[in-house]
């Protein structure tokens, strides 16, 4: 091995898992991006909810730094469950609250807007589902 040779030196993980805890099922998956000039790259995080496959994994949004993306991520799972024991509360069945769920961006956006006008309500207004007749 070469002495200028130094790959932990140069390592840089490109895509993080977020869980809460440590034994905890991840929440979020946060990837690294760079574009354009090696040299001075444009670094981008893209932030998706987690599932075994990519294929069920859903776009929670862009962010410029890790610290973003890991608060997007976290507000999104906050988000999701407030919605979901929301729902659950009005005996709302399962196959009704998956067809009804806003994208997870919606839902951040949601989430996000009420905690900016009233912490304590934010469920009043999380997008609520069409009654059934």
């Amino acid at each position: 091995m070469s002495a200028s040779w130094h790959p932990v030196a140069n390592a840089q993980p490109t895509e993080w898992l977020l869980r809460q805890g440590a034994l905890g099922t991840p929440y979020g998956v946060i990837r690294r991006f760079a574009f354009g000039d090696p040299n001075r790259p444009d670094i981008w995080f893209r932030v998706v909810t987690w599932a075994p496959t990519s294929e069920g994994r859903e776009l929670i949004g862009w962010c410029r730094t890790l610290e973003a993306a890991a608060a997007v991520a976290w507000d999104h799972r906050c988000a999701a469950e407030s919605w979901r024991h929301h729902l659950a509360a009005r005996r709302t069945d399962a196959g009704a609250m998956a067809a009804q769920r806003p994208a997870a961006a919606e839902l951040v956006r949601y989430y996000r807007a009420a905690l900016r006008r009233s912490p304590e309500s934010v469920l009043a207004r999380m997008p609520q589902p069409a009654r059934r007749p």
